[in-house]
């Protein structure tokens, strides 16, 4: 049996199993192992890469020519470890999170997650838009039941947000940007350099809109309320969708799209490449400013996040060999920077109680691991050395140079600042700002909490000193292919 197959049927088999454990007390154990054992098969298949790498198969064919397919390409296998990696981790973290909230009905928490996992995996290995679309429809249903969660009234008008946004976009964008690309090329099938042998400007301008707000997991502006409303969400629920799964597999999609569906020297011939570097600009910019007026943790995380995905976006359509280096590696410490700081947040309201910024005094003295772990996830988003966000914005700035694209420079010394100027505060009001006497209460920090965020922070850390690897696989099997 290909093994993309059977990591696809061992998720599968494991909704079943939860399903069938869920009355009982060690179904967090079980999800724990599952997790476990899908990230060591990820890690199996990055060793034997070469033996899966470019092989598709066709499970079923839907019409004529155009099947479920699934393969697996090098962009894939980045996404493939990243996303099970810290699925593992935020498995380690939930069973300890839900636990301490008193959350009740586990059992479908559990399950819900593993089925999200295995959507998003899914999506790694589809190797045509047609599956793309079908999992990545699976996907927003598959979080939805996570996403209203609690089951509260601001919970139920969220999550129907979260459907509307999701589902109708790719009905109205996605769906008929497929079916033209069907009808112009004949295929849906990725392919290094693109698919457009025959094409015109204006073609290939309008499909370049339809995808980029057809695929509104990635939060590109006007299409993305949808992601500070799922925020009502638990912790680890909020890191699946900003780090784990959901938006990392709107980012990645388009991310294929750009390099695999068009290809580089179409959209650089037509130029449709400047709308979406338009609109990743406007998101990037605005996004932060909202992030300065919001004094909620969570909040202010996931404005950030909408205009981090967008420096992933936009350095993809740059089109240049180091901003696509960049937009790689700013997938990867994205989603490593970005868990840390929600499942810190998480810890912070757990503990403490606290979920407002303004709140956060002196908060160092009592919770100084998960402090710290977030002033490393701040650097990372502001792009400071020695954290891994310096790294992929450094190659961004090296890409805007090579493109000539020189006004883009504006644009990202402005968000720079402005994100230091939404993160600083967290940090100042952590370490310097003085707490009030009544808040002066002793707090010891849950180990069983912090420790997968601690091993995230350890990985981070030594991936700044130790990057080479990651760079040459980019440089050799990405960007020169």
């Amino acid at each position: 049996m290909n093994i993309l197959i059977a990591h696809l049927l061992f998720l599968f088999i494991s909704i079943v199993t939860l399903y069938l454990f869920r009355k009982e007390k060690i179904i967090g154990l079980i999800h724990i192992i599952l997790s476990a054992l899908s990230f060591l098969g990820s890690l199996y298949i990055i060793k034997n890469q070469t033996m899966y790498l470019q092989n598709t198969i066709d499970l079923i064919y839907i019409i004529p020519g155009i099947s479920i397919s699934f393969g697996l390409d090098h962009l894939g296998l980045i996404f493939l470890i990243i996303s099970n990696g810290l699925w593992f981790m935020t498995s380690l973290y939930s069973e300890r999170y839900l636990n301490l909230n008193e959350y009740k009905n586990k059992s479908s928490f559990f399950i819900f997650f593993t089925f999200s996992m295995f959507a998003t995996n899914a999506i790694i290995y589809s190797s045509n838009l047609l599956t793309t679309f079908i999992f990545y429809e699976i996907l927003t249903l598959a979080t939805y039941p996570l996403v209203t969660f609690k089951k509260d009234e601001k919970s139920i008008i969220n999550g129907k947000k979260y459907l509307y946004y999701l589902l109708g976009t790719s009905i109205i964008f996605l769906l008929p940007a497929i079916i033209l690309t069907q009808l112009t090329t004949g295929t849906l099938d990725y392919r290094v350099g693109g698919i457009f042998d025959n094409y015109d400007s204006l073609t290939i301008s309008l499909l370049a809109i339809l995808f980029m707000f057809g695929v509104a997991k990635s939060a590109i502006m006007p299409f993305h309320k949808w992601l500070p409303s799922a925020m009502v969400a638990p912790t680890p629920v909020s890191a699946l969708l900003h780090a784990v799964a959901v938006v990392k597999s709107g980012v990645f999609i388009l991310m294929k799209i750009m390099l695999y569906i068009f290809g580089v020297e179409v959209l650089k011939d037509t130029s449709a490449n400047n709308f979406i570097i338009l609109f990743a600009s406007i998101t990037i910019i605005v996004s932060s400013i909202i992030a300065l007026n919001q004094n909620n943790i969570k909040l202010r995380l996931a404005y950030s996040t909408i205009g981090q995905l967008s420096y992933i976006v936009l350095a993809t359509a740059i089109l240049a060999p180091y901003s696509i280096m960049a937009a790689t590696l700013h997938l990867i410490f994205h989603a490593l920077g970005k868990i840390i700081l929600f499942l810190s947040a998480g810890i912070i309201a757990t503990q403490t109680g606290i979920k407002e910024v303004s709140e956060m005094n002196n908060l160092s003295r009592k919770l100084p691991i998960t402090c710290f772990l977030v002033l490393i996830g701040a650097f990372i988003m502001i792009g400071l050395p020695p954290t891994v966000g310096f790294i992929s914005k450094w190659y961004l700035l090296i890409g805007i140079m090579e493109s000539d694209k020189l006004y883009l420079l504006i644009i990202i010394i402005i968000s720079t600042l402005l994100n230091a100027g939404y993160y600083f505060p967290i940090i100042y009001k952590s370490y310097f700002e003085k707490e009030s006497s009544s808040d002066a209460k002793e707090i010891t920090e849950d180990i069983s909490l912090v420790f997968p965020v601690m091993i995230i922070g350890a990985i981070v850390i030594l991936l700044f000193f130790n990057i080479s690897f990651i760079t040459t696989f980019i440089d050799g099997y990405i960007i020169r292919k």
